[in-house]
């Protein structure tokens, strides 16, 4: 497997232009760095989500007492989370059993194999809603983590915050009103673990982040050279990685408002990022048929070698697997540690006029063995991972008018959340006339055991 870095300066340091305004906290002496990697113990999990709002308690902290109290904060979340489920009669089972969970999840060991307890949703379970402000094609869409809420993008300029639970629209961007932010269609959008933050890109090189909460605008990142095509936040994390057509995938720190380091390496345009807990990103290259994990923290990439034509998909499963989508019409599931595919599916959603539809989109259940595709055969097609990573089974199918532009589950695996248009995200090379542009809400239906 090859392996080597294309990295813009010698160290990780943020980056601030001259001109800038930062609103940036002192640093604490006596602050821990809890960003840099997994934590080493339980104690140490997840502890970065608390830091930022404890940060006013420990002007006087050793990194010791620092550690134990937000560790009792950890502790006492998961209390709550788990005492509201009910799941559990046994409540100290039910936090042992929860930071076992985010301890594997952590270190990229996660396995949960779930495919076999969904099935195929009836026709009430599915949901098509819409806004005027959407009047072109819906191309991304985020969820956040307690599933409260949508984020969705269109390629008319426009953002729209839905209520998952009313299903209706709660609040919305356009490029009417907010024209100093938004040039074109939204490309891509990302939102935060702690919904703390919202980032947007369109057709051109800024991103634009936002207050998820009251849609006001909070800060612009500048630096990209063409339009940007993905963004992802790190899990648990305020760092943001975007890729763009200017072949380069660049960091950002959120908590700092600032610039930290870009990297090279692809040989066309990027078509697609995504990123979990480790300090790594994963993209597709397009027409250079590569697919690359950047490992940041050692400053390398591993390249992999993808089919034939445009590698215009990739999605993380887990830490250690992912999934890809050409232009050609095949699946391929790939590890880290090897080169070739494990499994492929040619033609995945058939033909028309004898060539191979595109593989448009592709969502994970992370940690799972489930993910889901989309094209422009009217269809949204769930398949399972099986047989330990060697093959790739059809679980069912929807029926969808339009092109699937983008796909997410939420993190309970419950409901699944589709972009849908008349037209492809990145182009108007096909048009379905009786599509309507919308966001499909659809309810996956688990077996009773």
């Amino acid at each position: 497997m090859s392996s080597s870095f294309f990295l813009k300066g010698k160290s990780r340091q943020v980056h601030k232009r001259k001109g800038e305004q930062i609103n940036k906290k002192p640093k604490k002496q006596n602050a821990p760095n809890l960003e840099n990697g997994p934590a080493s113990s339980d104690s140490e999990l997840d502890l970065k989500k608390f830091s930022d709002a404890e940060e006013s308690e420990s002007d006087h902290e050793t990194p010791e007492q620092k550690k134990l109290r937000l560790a009792k904060k950890y502790l006492e979340e998961i209390e709550k989370e788990e005492a509201k489920r009910a799941e559990f009669k046994d409540l100290d089972d039910a936090v042992e059993k929860r930071l076992q969970r985010d301890y594997l999840e952590q270190k990229g060991k996660l396995r949960v194999e779930v495919a076999d307890n969904y099935t195929a949703p009836a026709e009430n379970d599915v949901k098509l809603i819409r806004a005027k402000e959407h009047r072109l094609s819906l191309t991304c869409v985020c969820i956040s983590r307690d599933s409260e809420f949508a984020f969705t993008g269109c390629k008319s300029g426009s953002v729209i915050k839905w209520s998952l639970r009313e299903k209706k629209k709660l609040g919305s961007l356009t490029y009417k009103t907010h024209s100093k932010y938004i040039t074109g269609g939204v490309t891509s959008i990302a939102i935060t673990t702690d919904s703390k933050y919202l980032a947007t890109s369109d057709s051109s090189p800024d991103i634009q982040i936002w207050d998820p909460h009251t849609m006001k605008h909070v800060y612009t990142f500048k630096g990209h050279k063409d339009a940007i095509i993905g963004l992802v936040f790190r899990k648990n994390t305020h760092s943001l990685y975007s890729a763009s057509k200017d072949r380069s995938v660049k960091i950002w720190s959120l908590d700092e408002m600032a610039y930290v380091e870009t990297l090279f390496g692809h040989q066309s345009p990027i078509t697609s990022i995504d990123a979990l807990t480790r300090e790594r990103a994963v993209t597709s290259g397009g027409r250079d048929t590569t697919i690359r994990i950047w490992k940041i923290v050692e400053e390398s990439q591993l390249i992999f070698n993808g089919p034939v034509g445009s590698v215009d998909e990739v999605k993380l499963l887990d830490e250690e697997h992912f999934v890809s989508g050409s232009d050609n019409g095949s699946i391929c599931l790939w590890s880290v540690l090897k080169k070739k595919p494990l499994c492929t599916v040619t033609e995945a959603h058939g033909l028309e006029n004898n060539v191979p539809r595109w593989i448009i989109c592709l969502g994970t259940l992370l940690n799972s063995d489930i993910f889901a595709s989309g094209s422009y055969d009217n269809e949204i097609r769930l398949w399972k991972v099986a047989d330990a990573y060697k093959n790739i089974v059809p679980m069912f199918s929807l029926e969808i008018c339009g092109f699937v532009n983008c796909i997410q589950f939420t993190s309970d695996g419950l409901q699944m959340f589709a972009a849908i248009g008349q037209e492809h995200k990145g182009g108007r090379w096909f048009r379905r006339g009786g599509a309507k542009n919308g966001l499909l809400i659809v309810n996956l239906p688990v077996k009773i055991k």
